[in-house]
C-alpha cells in the first residue's frame, strides 16, 4: 500500500514531517483573515473556507498542509469592529518567513491559497521583491480556483466582482460549519458605490451597510458542498499542473 501523498503539518510530528518532505517536498500554506462578515457569518469565515480547501487539494494532489495564516492584509475593514489587519509590509515579511522557513529544510515549491481577495496582492508583492532569485523554492499563489463557475452558477448576482458574506461565502460555510452561520439573520444587500469605486480611497468599509455583499438568503449547504468539490478539484489541477512543469510531480 502506498504511502498518502498529503499530511498535515499541525497534527504531525517532526519525524513525521521530516519523512513526508523527503519524498514530497510540496506545501500548501492557507491564508485567511479575522474580519467581520455580516450579521450572520463568523469573523474566521475566510480562514475556515481556506483550510478546507487546502486540505481537500492536498488529497486530490500532493502536500504539506500547513495551520491556516488567521490573519490577513484586511484594510478594507480598518476600524472596523470585529476585523483584525497586518500592514502590507508585516504580511510581506511574513509571507517572506513563512517561505524560507520551509525552504530551509527541504520544501521546493509552496502554493499560497487564499480564502482572502487583498491576501494575494501581498503574495505577489513579496514573491516579487523579496523571494524571487534569492530564496531557492517556486511560489504558486492566488484564491482557490474555481469562483468564476461558483459565480455563474449562483442564483445571486455578485457586488462588483467581490465574493463577501454573500451566496457563495455563506453556502461554503454552510458545508463546513452549520453550527456557526445564523441564516435567520442572513440578508440581501447591495451597497450603493460610487462610480469611482476602486479607483479612490473608498473601500468596503465606507459603502457597507450590514456587512453582507449580496444576497445570503440563497445559500445552501448543497451548493456549498458542490462548490468545495469544485475548488477542489480545479485547485488540484491547478497545483499539479504547476508542479509538473517544475518536475516536482
Amino acid at each position: 500500500m502506498s504511502e498518502p501523498m498529503f499530511l498535515e503539518m499541525g497534527r504531525a510530528t517532526r519525524p513525521e514531517i521530516e519523512a513526508f518532505v523527503a519524498r514530497c517536498p510540496v506545501a500548501i500554506v492557507p491564508l485567511g483573515s479575522t474580519e467581520q462578515h455580516g450579521p450572520h457569518l463568523p469573523t474566521a469565515t475566510d480562514t475556515i473556507i481556506a483550510e478546507a480547501i487546502a486540505k481537500r487539494t492536498a488529497e486530490r494532489s500532493m502536500g504539506l498542509i500547513l495551520p491556516g495564516q488567521p490573519y490577513g492584509y484586511a484594510w478594507v475593514w480598518k476600524g472596523v469592529p470585529a476585523s483584525l489587519t497586518m500592514n502590507f509590509d508585516s504580511y510581506v515579511k511574513m509571507i517572506h518567513d513563512t517561505a524560507e522557513s520551509l525552504a530551509s529544510w527541504g520544501v521546493k515549491a509552496i502554493y499560497f491559497m487564499s480564502g482572502h481577495g487583498a491576501n494575494s496582492q501581498v503574495v505577489k508583492h513579496a514573491l516579487r521583491e523579496t523571494i524571487s532569485d534569492k530564496i531557492d523554492v517556486k511560489i504558486l499563489y492566488g484564491m482557490y480556483e474555481g469562483i468564476r463557475e461558483m459565480v455563474s452558477e449562483a442564483d445571486s448576482d455578485d457586488w462588483l466582482g467581490d465574493l463577501h458574506a454573500e451566496e457563495i461565502e455563506t453556502s461554503l460555510m454552510l458545508a463546513l460549519a452549520p453550527e456557526l452561520v445564523q441564516m435567520d439573520k442572513a440578508v440581501r444587500d447591495y451597497p450603493d458605490a460610487p462610480a469611482d469605486y476602486g479607483k479612490s480611497e473608498e473601500s468596503m468599509r465606507h459603502v457597507m451597510n450590514t456587512g453582507v455583499f449580496g444576497d445570503a438568503t440563497l445559500a445552501t449547504r448543497e451548493k456549498g458542498e458542490r462548490w468545495l468539490d469544485l475548488a477542489a478539484d480545479r485547485s488540484a489541477a491547478f497545483w499539479l499542473n504547476f508542479l509538473k512543469r517544475h518536475d516536482l510531480a
